[in-house]
């Protein structure tokens, strides 16, 4: 993360490579604002398109997930224009500093809930959910897309195992379970199944490509 400054946005949370997020206000009330900003590598009439594009769905696919009962940040503002969103900020730490068993069951529920909705995240991390009291609230959808393949199901899942097994490698085993706990709770069991087989699927390909090299 790079250090804070201060834009007309507010305060320089974070620069990405796709946007750069801030901290900011919404009549008097502390929010977040990601804006993607303009690349010089395109023409900018596509620029524009895109960035348009991108912010319109973000928005959308983040109301889409509180339907299926994914707690995200409230949308405050879409400006397509300027490529931005002014949304909630939410306080609380985030589960890569603050990992329960009951927590990564509840990651595992939304990303069940998602993926029934035919919702993919894109981005399952520790660090995109965040633990605020009692509640969970996924951040960042801004690489979610829709679609109900078993093999893009797979590649969130597999994602989540990943940082389960590297950042949080002394619970990997109780973390993933619990996570695959919540998740077959949402998607069923059969469905579930064949979810995990395609994520086991995707380990073997990697092994072997690994493997040739």
């Amino acid at each position: 993360m790079q250090q804070s400054t201060q834009t007309r946005q507010g305060q320089v949370l974070r620069r990405g490579a796709e946007a750069d997020i801030y901290l900011s206000d919404w009549y008097g009330k502390p929010a977040v604002s990601k804006v993607r900003t303009p690349r010089a590598y395109r023409h900018k009439l596509l620029d524009d398109q895109i960035r348009r594009y991108r912010t319109i769905h973000e928005a959308q696919i983040m109301s889409q997930a509180k339907l299926a009962g994914v707690r995200s940040p409230f949308v405050y503002f879409v400006d397509p224009v300027a490529a931005e969103i002014i949304m909630e900020f939410v306080p609380g730490r985030s589960v890569k500093d603050a990992i329960t068993l009951q927590v990564c069951k509840m990651m595992g529920t939304y990303a069940g809930r998602l993926h029934a909705a035919g919702i993919i995240h894109g981005d399952l991390t520790t660090s995109n959910f965040i633990v605020y009291g009692r509640r969970l609230v996924l951040l960042d959808f801004g690489l979610a897309y829709y679609s109900e393949r078993t093999e893009d199901m797979a590649v969130d899942i597999r994602l989540i195992k990943e940082v389960f097994s590297s950042a949080h490698v002394q619970i990997f085993k109780k973390a993933f379970d619990s996570f695959v706990s919540g998740y077959a709770a949402e998607m069923g069991k059969r469905k579930a199944e064949k979810v995990l087989e395609n994520v086991a699927e995707i380990e073997r390909r990697g092994r072997y490509a690994r493997f040739q090299v």
